[in-house]
């Protein structure tokens, strides 16, 4: 498919999801081999500058899959891509692929964004006009691969733990021997090397943080994969050594630690996520892993949470407060925002929640 007849297929996605329904019909004849919808939803409110830049990292994130087109939601929160899945005839190549991509949207929006959220997962569908039957169930990301994935749970478990500690022991080089010892008495080749790719990335994530999706992947080629399986797994494996053996010694967790106690004690200053891990001499992505791995949270829910709880606390207070000064000490120089992202926090207004607390 040339660029121009992905374009046009993109065009005619897009106004069938803004009609609701049916779009005009397309003059562009490719083959798609399914449909499928995924779903973003932020951690808090986005701004309209934000949201326009959500929607320009979607079709070089899912470049790998097909063509996409995505709209957000009224409320602007929430992000729906359509996806023609053009480049992978097996659906059982089309899962790990789906996979990368979606991860490849999520660290892309949290590094240009400073943005969190969720990723869902729909089911495939045949008929592009049925889009918005699919809108539901949808399954996060982590629930939906554990469901597809080729391995079952006690392999995949298996095959990570010792992946993983190879990665900790810096023993880099033994990767390719422990997955070629893993594939000998494979019968379906092609499909578990597709599966091995998650399991290595998370694997390496689990001890190197630092390593962006786009590094891990820079030498893998999934077309060959799907001609020479064990082959362009065990080339990717090699080509992986040099970025592992760059990476340094995994180091504490400290720098999180103040980051996280100067939240909490002053949720009033401009934090921002590429501040923070600029002066902490770390890639955003990086840090955004590691302050995940040190509170269970992500950065801005963890901003975020600490703000409206501070929020709550000062709403409740008998002492009186303007909702300027409420905002502006929770963080917020913009009112509107604030009444926004509590709103979403609370279900209730900041006024609502003042005279439920003073009913009390």
């Amino acid at each position: 498919m040339t660029q121009e007849q992905e374009q046009q297929l993109s065009q005619t996605m897009l106004a069938m999801m803004q009609s609701g329904g049916d779009a005009p019909k397309s003059t562009v004849e490719v083959p798609v081999y399914a449909w499928r919808l995924i779903r973003w939803e932020a951690d808090v409110p986005l701004t309209e500058e934000q949201r326009q830049e959500a929607l320009a990292i979607v079709p070089e994130a899912m470049a790998l899959c097909g063509v996409s087109a995505a709209c957000f939601a009224a409320d602007g929160d929430v992000m729906t891509v359509l996806l023609a899945l053009t480049r992978f005839p097996a659906r059982a190549h089309r899962d790990p692929v789906l996979w990368l991509c979606a991860h490849a949207l999520m660290e892309q929006a949290s590094v240009a964004l400073e943005q969190d959220g969720t990723m869902f997962i729909g089911e495939e569908f045949d008929l592009a006009t049925t889009w918005a039957e699919h809108l539901k169930p949808m399954r996060e990301i982590s629930d939906w691969w554990t469901r597809v994935s080729p391995l079952d749970g006690a392999a995949a478990h298996r095959h990570r733990k010792e992946l993983q500690t190879c990665i900790k022991r810096r023993q880099y080089a033994v990767l390719g021997g422990y997955v070629s010892r893993a594939l000998r008495e494979d019968q379906n080749l092609s499909v578990t090397c597709f599966a091995f790719v998650p399991l290595v990335i998370e694997a390496i994530w689990s001890q190197h943080a630092e390593l962006s999706l786009r590094t891990l992947t820079e030498g893998l080629n999934l077309n060959e994969m799907t001609r020479r399986p064990r082959q362009a797994l065990l080339a990717w494996l090699n080509a992986l050594q040099p970025s592992l053996r760059a990476c340094p010694q995994p180091g504490n967790a400290k720098p999180i630690e103040k980051v996280i106690d100067s939240i909490r004690a002053d949720c009033s200053l401009p934090y921002s996520q590429a501040n923070l891990s600029r002066s902490l001499g770390l890639t955003p992505a990086y840090f955004c892993r590691l302050f995940h791995e040190k509170t269970g949270q992500h950065f801005s829910t963890f901003l975020t949470r600490t703000r409206m709880e501070k929020a709550q606390m000062m709403l409740s207070s008998k002492e009186p407060q303007t909702l300027g000064e409420i905002s502006a000490a929770c963080g917020y120089p913009n009112k509107s925002y604030f009444c926004q992202v509590f709103k979403k926090y609370t279900g209730m207004t900041p006024g609502e929640y003042q005279a439920m607390a003073k009913e009390k």
